[in-house]
C-alpha cells in the first residue's frame, strides 16, 4: 500500500473512531464528565498504544482526538507531538513533519517540541531549519545538557567544528563534568578536528569511567600521538589475537615500530600459515607490519607481509615500491627490476631509491 493509501485508511479509521468518541461524549455529558477529562483519557490511550508498540493505532487515536474542535490547546500540541513521533518511528517523515510543525505552533514555548522537530529535520537533511530549531530548544531549556550535546553531534556531522566547540563549551557549564555523554562529544569533536592529543585528557577519564573496546582504541591512538607508545601498547597488546580490529592492529604495530619491537609484525607474517587465524582485510595493516620488519632488518618476513598487502591492494604503487626495496635487500635484483616496471606503470613520476 502507498503512503497516500495508508493516509486515506488512517483518516477513515480516525473518522470512525471520532464518531465513536462522539457517542461517548454524549454519554459522558450525561454522566457529567467534562470534555477535557475525556480528551485527557484519549491522550493517555495514545500513550498506552505507543508504549505497546502499536504505532498505527496510536496515530489513529491521536488524529481522532485532534478532529474535535473543542480540544484544549495544551492537549492539542501533545497529541500532534505523539502523532508526529509515531509517524517518524514508522518512517513516514513527511506526515510526521506536518504534525511536529503543528506541535510547535500550538506549543511554541515547549523546548521538547522544537527538539523533536529539529531531529526530524536532520533526518530530512534540512540543515538550516534543523539548527534553528535546536537553537530555540536550547534557549527554551537553558539547563538542558542533553539537547546541547545532541546539537554538538549534529554540528560535528555537518563539519561545523568551531560551532560545535562553542556549543560544548556552553554544555560544560551545565552538564556533570564526568557525564560520559559530554566526554564522548568533546572527544569526537577533537578527533574530527584531527587532534587526538587534545582529546587525551577526556579519553583517559572516559575510559576510566566507562571502558569499551572503542574507547580503549581511541585512547591508545591519542597516547601514541602524544609520544607515549608504551602506554598505547599496554592498552591494545592483550587484545591483539582476540577482538582487536584492523585499525587497532595498525595502532599497535605503529607503537611496536616506535619501540623498535618487530616480534608482533613477525608473528603476523607467520600467522598466514595458520588456517584458523583471523587475518586482517585492510592492506594498511599488512603494510604497517611490513614497515616494522623493514625498520628492524627482518626482510624475509617483511616481504611476506608486503605481498599480502599487495594481494589486497594490487594497484597501490607505494606497496609495490616497498616490495622493490625488500627484493633488493634480499639480493633478488631481477625480480626487483620487474617489480620496478610495475611501479612505473602505476605511477610514472616515481624515482628509484
Amino acid at each position: 500500500m502507498t503512503i497516500t493509501g495508508q493516509v486515506g485508511m488512517r483518516s477513515l479509521a480516525a473518522a470512525l473512531l471520532c464518531a465513536a468518541l462522539a457517542t461517548g461524549v454524549d454519554a459522558g455529558a450525561l454522566r457529567g464528565e467534562p470534555p477535557r477529562a475525556r480528551h485527557q483519557r484519549g491522550l493517555a490511550a495514545v500513550d498506552s498504544l505507543a508504549a505497546a508498540g502499536d504505532g498505527e493505532a496510536a496515530i489513529g487515536r491521536a488524529e481522532a482526538e485532534l478532529a474535535d474542535d473543542g480540544l484544549d490547546e495544551d492537549l492539542r500540541w501533545r497529541l500532534h507531538q505523539r502523532a508526529g513521533l509515531a509517524l517518524q518511528r514508522l518512517g513516514h517523515h513527511d506526515e510526521a513533519l506536518a504534525h511536529l510543525e503543528l506541535a510547535v505552533l500550538w506549543g511554541p514555548t515547549e523546548a521538547a517540541n522544537h527538539r523533536n522537530l529539529a531531529t526530524l529535520l536532520v533526518a530530512l537533511d534540512r540543515r538550516g531549519r534543523a539548527l534553528a530549531e535546536y537553537g530555540l530548544a536550547c534557549d527554551l531549556a537553558p539547563a538542558d545538557c542533553a539537547v546541547r550535546l545532541e546539537l554538538a553531534h549534529v554540528l560535528i556531522d555537518y563539519g561545523l567544528l568551531r560551532e560545535a566547540t562553542a556549543t560544548l563549551a556552553n554544555a560544560t557549564g551545565i552538564c556533570d563534568p564526568d557525564d560520559p555523554r559530554l566526554l564522548q562529544a568533546r572527544v569526537r569533536c577533537r578527533l574530527a578536528g584531527g587532534d587526538p592529543v587534545a582529546a587525551l585528557p577526556d579519553l583517559e577519564r572516559l575510559h576510566a569511567l566507562a571502558p569499551t573496546p572503542q574507547s580503549g582504541q581511541q585512547l591508545a591512538l591519542a597516547r601514541l600521538r602524544a609520544g607515549q607508545p608504551e602506554a598505547a601498547r599496554l592498552l591494545l597488546a592483550p587484545r591483539w589475537r582476540h577482538d582487536l580490529d584492523d585499525q587497532g592492529l595498525r595502532i599497535l604495530l605503529e607503537a611496536d615500530a616506535a619501540l623498535g619491537d618487530p616480534e608482533r609484525a613477525v608473528s603476523l607474517a607467520l600467522s598466514l600459515g595458520e588456517g584458523g587465524a583471523r587475518l586482517p582485510r585492510d592492506a594498511k595493516v599488512w603494510s604497517q607490519a611490513a614497515l616494522v620488519c623493514i625498520g628492524s632488518n627482518r626482510d624475509r618476513e617483511g616481504l611476506i607481509l608486503i605481498d599480502q598487502a599487495i594481494a589486497l591492494s594490487p594497484d597501490d604503487p607505494t606497496l609495490r615500491h616497498n616490495r622493490v626495496l625488500l627484493l633488493k635487500r634480499l639480493g633478488r635484483a631481477d625480480e626487483a627490476e620487474r617489480e620496478w616496471a610495475r611501479v612505473l606503470a602505476l605511477d610514472p613520476s616515481r624515482t628509484p631509491d
